[in-house]
C-alpha cells in the first residue's frame, strides 16, 4: 500500500515539474511568490536597516528660557546658521519610505551655555522613525552677552490716507508701557516703540490691536530678531470725527465786556484767528453757525489795546484747532459835531493884484473827538483861498485847510466857496 501511494505522489510531482518547466505563465507566477516572500522576512524583521540622508533642514533654539534665566542672550541671529542642516538616519526598512524631513526635528539646546562670550553649542536630532547617526554641522558657534531688560513708552501714530475733513486721534494704548528683554547692547539702544495706526476709510471711532516697531534714540528701527517683550501687539483706540472750520463773532456786544472810560467808546474788535477748525459729532457741527469768545473787559479804557482770551468750547467738542485767540480792541473818543467860526486867510496872492471877496458869514461844520471839535468850537478853524497864478478877474475860489492841522477831523464849510475879485493894485494894499 505504501508503495503505491508513493509511486502516485512520484507520478504527479514529474508531472507537475514538467508542467512547470514547460509552461512560462507559471515560472513568472512563481517569480512573484518568491519576492513576496522574501519582501515580507524584509519587513517583517527589525534587524534589517538600511541608511537614509535628510538634507536642507531647519534647526530650531529651544531651552531659551533657561539661558535667560542664566542671565544671558543671544547676541547674534542664528538663523543662517540654523539653516542647512543635514542629518543621517538608521532606519528599518520597514520604515524607510517614512522616514522624511516632517519627522525629523533638530534643535539647538541653549540650556548647556553658562558663560557670555563665543561658545561652541551642539545640535540635537530625533526622529519617528529609526535613529540619529550623524548631524551636519553637529554644533554651532555663536555669541552670547548679558541678559537686560528695560521699560520703553508705547507711542502711536495714524497712518494712511487721512482726509482733510476728519479729525484723527489715539485717544488709548494698552499697554502704554513694554518691557523689552534681550542682549544688554540691543536693548540699551532701545528708546521707544512705536505703533502706526491705519485709518484708509475709517469714518468712526474704532479699536484694534497693532503691532510695534522699535526706536533707538535717532528714530532708526531696531530688529526685534534677538528681542522679546512683555507683549506681541497693543491695543490702540483712534477716535474718527468730521471737522468743520467755524468762524469766531466779531460783534462787539459778544467781544467786549464793561464800559470804557468817560467820554469814549468800542468803535471796533479785531481777532486773530478769524476761524478755527471743529471736530465733533455731524449732527453738532451741522447746528453750528459761529463761535463766541470769553468777552474782554474794557471797564475805564481810554485807548485801543490787544489782550489774548480763549474760545468758548462746548464739552462735545473732540478737538479745536485752537482755543486761544489775540482780540484788538479800538477805542476812541466819542465823536461829536459842532459849528465853528472861519478864520479866512488868502495865499499865494500875486504882488501886482489887489484881492476882494464878498464877506459871507463863513462857518464850517467840524465832525470828530468830543474834546478837539470842543475846542475848535471855541478857537476857531483855520481856512485859505489859493490865489496862485491867478491874474485879474472875478474867481469862485474853494474854501479849504492844511490836512495836518486837522488829522482825524471832519470839516463842512457853508459856504463851501469865496467869491472872489482880483484888480490891478493902486500903489496901496
Amino acid at each position: 500500500m505504501k508503495d503505491k501511494i508513493f509511486s502516485l505522489l512520484k507520478r504527479f510531482g514529474k508531472a507537475f515539474w514538467g508542467s512547470l518547466s514547460h509552461n512560462l505563465g507559471l515560472k513568472l507566477l512563481a517569480l512573484l511568490l518568491a519576492i513576496l516572500l522574501w519582501s515580507y522576512v524584509v519587513s517583517s524583521n527589525p534587524s534589517i536597516t538600511r541608511t537614509k540622508d535628510i538634507n536642507g533642514l531647519t534647526a530650531y533654539l529651544s531651552n531659551e528660557s533657561t539661558l535667560n534665566a542664566n542671565r544671558l542672550a543671544l547676541a547674534n541671529d542664528p538663523a543662517e546658521a540654523l539653516d542647512g542642516v543635514s542629518v543621517r538616519l538608521e532606519v528599518p526598512q520597514s520604515s524607510y519610505a517614512l522616514a522624511d524631513a516632517d519627522n525629523v526635528q533638530v534643535t539647538l539646546d541653549l540650556s548647556s551655555v553658562r558663560a557670555a562670550g563665543t561658545q561652541e553649542v551642539p545640535l540635537r536630532a530625533t526622529t519617528s522613525y529609526g535613529r540619529v547617526v550623524r548631524i551636519v554641522p553637529d554644533s554651532i558657534k555663536l555669541e552670547f552677552e548679558t541678559y537686560d531688560s528695560r521699560s520703553v513708552p508705547v507711542n502711536a501714530a495714524v497712518s494712511g490716507e487721512q482726509r482733510e475733513d476728519m479729525w484723527y486721534n489715539i485717544n488709548r494704548l494698552n499697554p502704554e508701557e513694554l518691557v523689552i528683554s534681550g542682549p544688554s547692547s540691543v536693548v540699551q539702544t532701545v528708546a521707544s516703540a512705536y505703533v502706526y495706526v491705519d485709518v484708509t476709510d475709517r469714518e468712526d471711532p474704532y479699536v484694534t490691536a497693532a503691532r510695534f516697531v522699535l526706536l533707538d534714540y535717532t528714530g532708526e528701527e531696531i530688529a526685534q530678531t534677538l528681542l522679546s517683550s512683555s507683549s506681541s501687539s497693543v491695543t490702540v483706540g483712534v477716535e474718527v470725527y468730521p471737522t468743520r472750520e467755524l468762524h469766531i463773532s466779531t460783534a462787539i456786544e459778544d467781544v467786549v465786556q464793561g464800559t470804557p472810560a468817560e467820554g469814549y467808546e468800542v468803535t471796533s474788535v479785531s481777532i486773530q484767528p478769524k476761524s478755527v477748525t471743529v471736530a465733533a459729532d455731524a449732527q453738532l457741527l451741522e447746528s453750528l453757525t459761529e463761535l463766541l469768545i470769553q468777552p474782554v473787559d474794557v471797564d475805564g479804557a481810554s485807548q485801543t489795546f490787544s489782550q489774548r482770551t480763549r474760545i468758548v468750547t462746548l464739552t462735545d467738542f473732540k478737538d479745536i484747532s485752537t482755543e486761544q485767540v489775540y482780540v484788538t480792541v479800538n477805542i476812541e473818543e466819542v465823536r461829536a459835531s459842532a459849528w465853528a467860526d472861519v478864520n479866512l486867510s488868502f495865499i499865494n496872492r500875486p504882488d501886482d493884484l489887489t484881492c476882494t471877496f464878498t464877506n459871507a458869514d463863513f462857518r464850517v461844520l467840524v465832525t470828530g473827538p468830543a474834546s478837539r471839535v470842543e475846542a475848535l468850537s471855541e478857537s476857531g478853524v483855520e481856512a485859505i483861498v489859493d490865489l496862485r497864478d491867478l491874474s485879474a478877474g472875478e474867481y469862485t475860489l474853494p474854501i479849504a485847510v492844511d490836512t495836518e492841522l486837522y488829522p482825524g477831523l471832519t470839516l463842512e464849510f457853508e459856504p463851501a466857496s469865496v467869491e472872489v475879485t482880483l484888480s490891478a493894485s493902486s500903489g496901496m494894499d
